[in-house]
């Protein structure tokens, strides 16, 4: 898998706050189309209300008709005017409401989709027939005619006028009528199977032809028509209003079976209404409608616009803020490039990487040189044995006295072995810094410091030195050579800075966790500069690196990586007459005895 495509920091700061104030936006958008809804909500609980207020009224309507003597006209009337009733209801949200009631002898009265009346001898002059589509007409069918009816009325309903009529509008057809053919109902209604317009030079146009079934059709010719649909849009002077007709036919299918569940008994949340005492008497209202997309059409640009303000909102300030953050930063990185470190800046942020960038190059710098101290240590070390070796090397392949080939090859062997000294001193430092985990096994602390001491007494009698020494016994998990070569070469250190007849004191105890060694001696004071560079590869005091007060320079820094290896520390002091040298080494405490 390859690495992924680094981008720059601008696009990086600005892609999340973009993208933030993106779906903050959607979520200020939901809100207000969330309030809207509910304000939709509220309206259409009104308007439910008032659509169950006009169905009692209708209701009241069609007893008093009953009491004339209407009979089954009443019925015709009744549902031409909740048909009528209907219109309006919920439009604004492609909705509707449907109506249904039983009467006391059982017959159900429907509100209607698509209706109609019309009179044979003019407006309103001679008998009223009431016309029926909706038993005939599928969901095509009615879209159809609701178009058909769109594309040609004046005003809120078709209406075809007679010729001699003086309130026909503008654009009406003088002259023409309708040629109707249906099953008739009872109560001068017409179940309609095909209606055509017949205009005055004989021409005629199909308005719709239904499925409705039957036999012995009746054939009506009205003067007058008015036709009405409740998926017709809303009317005015500048023409047809909003409406989908696909959706509010949906919902009027879905309003109307609420409407039968209610009639088979079994209520739900859509439909109010009533039931008489008898049983058979019920009077519902149903309706249903969608409240998103009327929130939608109704906020759409400013919802629009809000989100377009945010985004835009969101791009300026993002790239504001991205040019404040990388301006520091692209200058921090053309300090990097120099050299140079600026902690002074506006970000703490930055000014603290700045400050690491600075330590890291600090300790990079300590880390070269102390790599070249090594390096030049390494190489005087070896170049003195080399050059001794090599002089003598000369002379022994030259033609000399046989003694002094003796005394030759002595020296020759002497400074192999401080090389292979040397060497191995390498290695065992390098063996300690490599971090592979040490060999460990229980040890008494106190008895290997003493052995370590006890190679050292004669040199000890000879400089008339008797070290003091308080020891306690302290047992640990430890390296016994690693341990013992620290020791070593801290006493050895010792003794060899030790004046004639002065003091060496060695102190060993334990206390929080750590058991510490103390070594000191009343040997010449250390300059404070170079007590940390101690503890280095070939490091000297003196820069001449002269050989005159022995070892290679190692000693201490085998003392280190020994400590290290065991998660210990170490370190020099000066004291007022001396030097101080420690260690200090990890030791749990000791375990108490079971009871």
């Amino acid at each position: 898998m390859g690495r992924p495509k680094a981008i720059r920091l601008r696009r990086f700061l600005t892609l999340p706050l973009v993208i933030t104030f993106c779906l903050l936006g959607v979520c200020m958008v939901a809100l207000r189309l969330s309030v809207a809804c509910n304000a939709l909500e509220n309206q259409a609980q009104l308007a439910r209300w008032a659509a169950q207020a006009s169905m009692e009224e209708q209701w009241g309507y069609y007893e008093q008709n009953l009491a004339k003597g209407l009979g089954s006209e009443a019925v015709s009337i009744l549902q031409d005017n909740l048909s009528s009733a209907s219109l309006g209801r919920l439009e604004v949200m492609d909705g509707g409401a449907a109506f249904l009631i039983r009467d006391g002898s059982g017959q159900v009265i429907r509100s209607q989709i698509t209706w109609g009346y019309g009179h044979e001898d003019g407006v309103d002059q001679g008998q009223r027939w009431h016309l029926r589509f909706d038993q005939g007409l599928d969901d095509e069918g009615q879209l159809a005619l609701a178009r058909w009816l769109t594309a040609r009325r004046t005003g809120w309903a078709y209406t075809l006028y007679p010729q001699a009529a003086a309130d026909a509008p503008a654009g009406a057809a003088p002259g023409a009528y309708a040629r109707v053919t249906g099953q008739e109902l009872p109560g001068y209604a017409v179940a309609v199977q095909r209606l055509e317009i017949v205009y005055a030079d004989g021409s005629t146009e199909l308005m719709v032809e239904t499925g409705v079934q039957g036999e012995n059709p009746i054939t009506l010719e009205l003067s007058y028509l008015q036709m009405r649909s409740v998926l017709l849009p809303s009317w005015s002077n500048v023409g047809d209003g909003y409406v989908n007709m696909e959706r509010r036919l949906a919902n009027f299918r879905t309003a109307q079976a609420m409407l039968d569940q209610a009639l088979a008994g079994e209520i739900t949340g859509g439909a109010l209404g009533t039931r008489e005492g008898d049983g058979i008497t019920l009077r519902y209202t149903a309706s249903c409608y969608q409240t998103l997309p009327c929130a939608l059409r109704q906020n759409g640009v400013s919802c629009l616009l809000l989100l377009l303000v945010l985004v835009l909102a969101g791009l300026l300030l993002a790239r504001r803020l991205a040019r404040t953050v990388t301006r520091p930063v692209e200058e921090l990185c053309r300090s990097v490039e120099t050299g140079r470190y600026g902690a002074d800046g506006a970000i703490l942020e930055l000014n603290t990487l700045s400050n690491a960038f600075r330590s890291a190059q600090s300790q990079l710098k300590q880390q070269l040189e102390r790599e070249r101290d090594f390096s030049r240590g390494a190489a005087h070390e070896l170049k003195t044995p080399l050059s001794v070796l090599r002089a003598h090397a000369e002379a022994l392949a030259e033609d000399i006295d046989p003694e002094k080939r003796s005394a030759y090859l002595a020296v020759v062997l002497e400074e192999c072995d401080r090389m292979a000294a040397l060497v191995n001193r390498l290695l065992e430092l390098s063996r300690l810094e490599s971090g592979r985990p040490l060999e460990k096994e229980r040890l008494e602390l106190s008895a290997l410091v003493r052995r370590s001491l006890a190679p050292l007494s004669l040199l000890l009698e000879q400089k008339g030195v008797a070290p003091e020494l308080e020891l306690e016994e302290i047992w640990l998990e430890g390296n016994r050579p690693s341990l013992e070569e620290a020791a070593d070469n801290l006493l050895s250190n010792a003794l060899r800075h030790c004046a004639p007849g002065g003091r060496i004191r060695v102190r060993l105890w334990a206390g929080e966790g750590a058991a510490r060694l103390e070594v000191y001696n009343d040997g010449p004071l250390i300059p404070p500069e170079n007590l940390p560079r101690l503890w280095e590869p070939f490091y000297r005091g003196d820069k001449a690196r002269s050989r005159a007060q022995g070892a290679t320079g190692l000693g201490l820094a085998i003392v280190r990586a020994a400590v290290q290896a065991h998660g210990g520390a170490c370190g020099a002091e000066n004291r007022e007459e001396g030097v101080l040298f420690w260690i200090s080494l990890p030791c749990p405490p000791p375990v108490p005895p079971a009871i």
